[in-house]
């Protein structure tokens, strides 16, 4: 049974994205915790959930994320964030690219930010608004998100470039009205770092050769059960020796 309560938001725009409660915006970045990457009956009093995680465990349809050795329907059964007791989290981010049309990239939107509103009014968590996503639409994913927000992550990708993070965090500013915002950035990267420390942002470390081995190991098991080896004996051949002199 779905978890999604059957509800609708009050919306600043015509396409109905829910509008996010202002007074809950993240004000302090609680230590970073990855959902998922522990047991979902753990307490995370005291931290922030975030939920970048790599496409390849995303299901087909982007709904479901893959843990283990189970899919976690994330948008039909949020209930158990607010539930986690974390006090703060930085929005889903479901993927969107240049390529996907407009209506795809709504709905990716749409969700997140239904989901965001969720987890304040039923949890009362402080939002981080979720700022990488594709150049494309990056206006909108701004919808719902009102003037003068202050709290914005992004998550610095292998192929992305300080030119584009900048672009993000003018982009934050312009919306929230304000040089004085809050913006956090996952990354590993030196260049990136120092980056932060020159344009007074907070900057959180991410281990990606760990992440890079675990993908690797995941591909590496995932083949081994599409690739059936049968193991072939050798056979003993009982036979007189003399015959063959």
């Amino acid at each position: 049974m779905s978890e999604v309560p059957d509800c609708i938001f009050a919306s600043s725009c015509p396409e109905g994205i829910p509008t996010l409660d202002i007074s809950l915006q993240g004000d302090v970045l609680d230590y970073p915790a990855q959902w998922g990457k522990f047991a979902r009956s753990t307490d995370m009093k005291g931290k922030t959930a975030t939920f970048w995680v790599d496409d390849y465990r995303f299901n087909a349809m982007g709904n479901a994320i893959e843990y283990g050795d189970h899919w976690w329907k994330l948008w039909e059964r949020p209930a158990k964030v607010w539930e986690s007791g974390a006090p703060s989290f930085i929005e889903v981010n479901f993927s969107t690219s240049n390529h996907q049309p407009y209506a795809r990239v709504l709905w990716q939107i749409f969700k997140k930010r239904q989901l965001s509103c969720l987890f304040q009014k039923m949890g009362g968590m402080r939002c981080w608004v979720d700022m990488n996503v594709a150049e494309r639409w990056e206006d909108l994913n701004m919808l719902g998100v009102p003037k003068g927000w202050l709290a914005y992550a992004t998550h610095y990708q292998k192929y992305y470039d300080l030119d584009l993070l900048m672009h993000q965090v003018e982009l934050a500013r312009t919306h929230a009205g304000t040089d004085a915002i809050r913006f956090a950035v996952f990354a590993h990267n030196k260049d990136v770092e120092r980056f932060c420390h020159r344009e007074g942002l907070i900057y959180c470390g991410e281990d990606w050769k760990a992440r890079d081995e675990s993908k690797r190991q995941k591909r590496i098991a995932a083949s081994e059960k599409m690739i059936m080896i049968e193991e072939i004996q050798p056979k003993k051949i009982a036979c007189d020796l003399g015959a063959w002199s």
